[in-house]
Parts: structure tokens; sequence; C-alpha cells
């Protein structure tokens, strides 16, 4: 191949030519991102991974699985940041889980998630501390300021003498509300 060719103006081709061809490219190239972004973030494709793990019936047993307000959430709703940056962030991070699924022996079993259930909930409490929360506070956007009706009093006092507390000292919400949508091991 000449390397030359590349930056050479073209003969045959117009500039308005190439660049429709570019923006059409382009265009094609970000859907079908968004598309592929899309489907991998569902729970059907999450479950492809753990569908002998009893991971959905454990929300759809929680109070997340469809409880008072009822809504039902998705694995994505926890475990994908809903920033955009930080959404492609984590979708790069997570990519390697596909490797462990086709190389880790067992992974699919039960068996091998009784087996790693506190390692794998420690991961996930460390991600969801180093975001204060931030999957959990996009849903929940009143649990400070303007309380719903339906919270218990004593869970009102609580958050509100939490959130008086300086930024820093303040408890996030799963180092109170573990095991809220899985299963948090003992010990």
């Amino acid at each position: 191949m000449n390397w030359r060719a590349l930056f050479k103006p073209s003969a045959k081709y117009s500039i308005l030519a190439l660049l429709v061809v570019g923006v059409v490219v382009g265009v094609v190239g970000y859907f079908a991102t968004q598309q592929t972004l899309h489907a991998t973030s569902s729970d059907e494709f999450c479950m492809s991974c753990h569908s002998n793990h009893s991971l959905k019936d454990e929300v759809l047993a929680s109070a997340h699985g469809g409880g008072r307000a009822g809504v039902t959430v998705q694995c994505q709703d926890c475990h994908l940041p809903h920033n955009p940056i930080k959404y492609m962030i984590k979708k790069i991070i997570v990519s390697k889980d596909l490797y462990g699924f086709l190389t880790i022996d067992g992974f699919n079993t039960q068996a091998w998630l009784d087996e790693n259930r506190k390692e794998q909930a420690d991961i996930a409490l460390k991600y969801f501390r180093a975001t204060d929360s931030a999957n959990c506070q996009h849903c929940h956007t009143r649990i400070y300021e303007n309380q719903p009706d339906t919270m218990k009093k004593m869970a009102k006092r609580m958050h509100e003498r939490n959130f008086k507390k300086e930024a820093d000292k303040r408890k996030t919400c799963v180092d109170c509300h573990k095991g809220v949508a899985h299963v948090y091991p003992k010990g």
C-alpha cells in the first residue's frame, strides 16, 4: 500500500463527496454504537451470563422488584452510571467480565455465586461508596429534602440527621441499606 496516497488530494472525488461519505459513516457508526450499548445494558443481556444465578429473583423479591411504588428496577439502573461519560467508562471497564464468563469454570452456577458473593458484594459496595451512591440518588431524589409521606418517621429522622452532617462525614446509601436488592452475605 502506498501511504503517501492517503495524504494526497483525491483526483477522483470532490472534497464535498468525501465529506458526505465521512458524515454518513460517522452517523451510522454513532447510531450503531448507541444501539449496541443499549442492547448490552438490558436485563436480557445481563441474564445471558447470570441465567443460573438467583440475582434476578432476589431483585424481584426485594423492594426494588415492584414494591409499594410499583417500579421494578433493571440491572443497569443500579449497576451503570447515568452520566453519559461515566457510563461509557464503566461499560469499557465491565467488558472484562465477558472474559471472566468465558474462562472461569462454573461461573454461571449458583454454587459459584454463593462461594463468591461476599467478594462480589464488596466490589459493588466499594463502587457505590466511591460514587456517593449516585445510582441510588438518581431515583431516590427526595431522600433528604421533601421526603415522601410513605417514609417512616424514624427513617426521616435518620436521613435528616445524616444530611445535616458535613459532606465528608455523611454516610452514603449503601452504608445503611446493604442487601436492599441482592442478599448481602453475613460475616
